[in-house]
């Protein structure tokens, strides 16, 4: 069942060989080929009741606002605010007594980000990662470019290996963009419909390595399962860099609309049921 609590806890465009592809990064965009994860893409499940946190084990991270620097499981990164003000403290939309952190980014703007205070993730890590959103009634759920709400980005440059966006009234599952082989390891595939004025949970649990055969990711949606193990071509992370986390808006600065996102509970977690734990309304 869910409880009532406090907040517990992107993308310009790539241009490679002549095509350009939507995932992050600092250069335009185009179309590339897609791989195929096997993926219901139908009408999204209903928010289910998450677990009790108190009968699940304690996530390895959590972007709890209840205390005194509400963020302090952030780190201080004032170069993710790129045209656009730094996210707010606000009340949460649906649930009464909880908060959340509201991002922003005006029509022009590239992204307001923040990155959790957790370790970088290298060859072999597995994590879940649990993500409570609210994009209001009035988000750009079909603006004609891309905008990404977390990922798990490389440490050079380039678009990353594993994000998660909104794009075309989906939300998607993305990445690659940014491996040796674009054109070969850039995939694409919708997790489920962008919904607005309403909360949606995703949970992605992540295996990274540069093996697509070792790699794999699956993606809940609600408490809904949506991928199951999907082994992107290129693996979940490149050679040589290791990954981050990072969450917000993160788009295409040609989208004119302005976005607003509430990410009302975050979770990095070692099983499902932690990152799914998730604030909420009670079901």
């Amino acid at each position: 069942m869910r409880k009532h609590g406090l907040l517990g806890a992107a993308v310009s465009v790539l241009l490679v060989a002549g095509v350009v592809v939507g995932c992050s990064t600092d250069a335009p965009s185009r179309t590339a080929p897609t791989a195929a994860p096997v993926t219901a893409t139908g009408a999204p499940p209903p928010l289910t009741g998450a677990p009790d946190p108190a009968t699940v084990p304690a996530p390895i991270w959590q972007a709890s606002l209840s205390g005194r620097d509400p963020l302090r499981n952030f780190r201080d990164t004032p170069y993710n605010n790129d045209g656009a003000r730094a996210p707010k403290l606000v009340d949460a939309p649906g649930v009464a007594g909880a908060k959340a952190l509201e991002f922003t980014v005006p029509g022009g703007g590239k992204r307001s980000e923040l990155e959790p205070i957790v370790q970088l993730y290298r060859e072999g890590d597995e994590a879940y990662f649990g993500f409570a959103w609210n994009l209001p009634a009035d988000f750009p759920v079909n603006a004609d470019g891309w905008q990404v709400l977390a990922q798990w980005k490389n440490s050079g440059d380039g678009s990353p290996p594993i994000e998660i966006k909104v794009e075309g009234g989906q939300f998607k599952l993305d990445g690659g963009a940014g491996g040796d082989d674009p054109r070969g390891t850039y995939f694409s595939t919708p997790i489920g419909p962008a919904l607005t004025g309403r909360q949606t949970d995703v949970v992605v649990h992540i295996k990274f390595s540069t093996d697509p055969q070792k790699a794999s990711v699956d993606v809940w949606m609600n408490g809904q399962q949506r991928i199951t193990g999907y082994q992107p071509p290129g693996g979940t992370r490149y050679e040589g860099d290791d990954s981050y986390l990072k969450t917000g808006i993160y788009r295409d600065s040609a989208i004119s609309q302005t976005a607003n996102l509430f990410l009302l509970d975050a979770r990095v977690a070692s099983s499902y049921e932690s990152a799914s734990a998730l604030v909420g309304p009670k079901s």
